[in-house]
């Protein structure tokens, strides 16, 4: 499992297709903000509690991150990718915050 764990985050491919996943999100969120239901009152305060909840799960993922930062600062590749995973998976909170609110009120 370990050695699965530190091939996937040697890999490019893997750095690449992360970023694209955090564009992706990023893009999502975005377009909600500038869309017609993001632009009244209830939108943005959809908006304001997505990005409450995702700046909430930060702290706890970059947590996360510092436990392991030993182990990231052997490759920079491995770094890279680990922050990404950070950033990526912070958005992706975003996202889902954002829909399930939507679906709540």
């Amino acid at each position: 499992m370990i050695e699965w764990v530190t091939l996937l985050f040697d890999s490019r491919i893997f750095m690449r297709i992360n970023a694209v996943m955090g564009f992706l999100f990023l893009g999502l969120f975005v377009f909600f903000y500038f869309s017609k239901e993001g632009k009244d009152e209830r939108g943005r305060g959809l908006v304001a509690t997505a990005s409450l909840i995702a700046f909430a799960m930060l702290f706890v993922l970059l947590n996360i991150f510092s436990c392991f930062l030993c182990w990231y600062m052997e490759d920079i590749v491995r770094l890279a990718n680990g922050i990404q995973l950070v950033y990526t998976l912070f958005l992706f909170t975003a996202d889902l915050a954002l829909l399930v609110l939507r679906k709540i009120r």
